[in-house]
């Protein structure tokens, strides 16, 4: 018991540092996720490079986080993203009430 409890309070310690994704809303709307791309263009293109680059845009009705690129090596794996199609009918079927 005390290993799980131990464990679990070093890993809370190993993603204290990471900062969280800020809501995607009209306040933020055109920027980059992570927001180091914000301000320097070479940190933008290389996370562009590596599929991790994401802008806030509206989609439809609501604001989301969006790829810019996918990655070439998720590809080879047959890990493909949705798209937005997908994402869209997807936030459709949940957002209807249940009866």
């Amino acid at each position: 018991m005390k290993y799980a409890v131990l464990m679990a309070l070093l890993c809370a310690l190993c993603f204290a540092g990471d900062e969280a994704k800020p809501a995607c809303n009209a306040k933020n709307r055109g920027k980059f996720w992570p927001e180091e791309a914000n301000a320097d263009r070479i940190a933008a293109q290389r996370l562009y490079a590596q599929g991790e680059l994401e802008m806030c845009s509206q989609a439809v009705w609501k604001y989301r986080w969006q790829h810019l690129s996918i990655d070439v090596h998720a590809l080879a794996q047959g890990q493909l993203p949705p798209t937005t199609a997908e994402k869209t009918a997807e936030d459709a079927s949940s957002a209807q009430p249940a009866k």
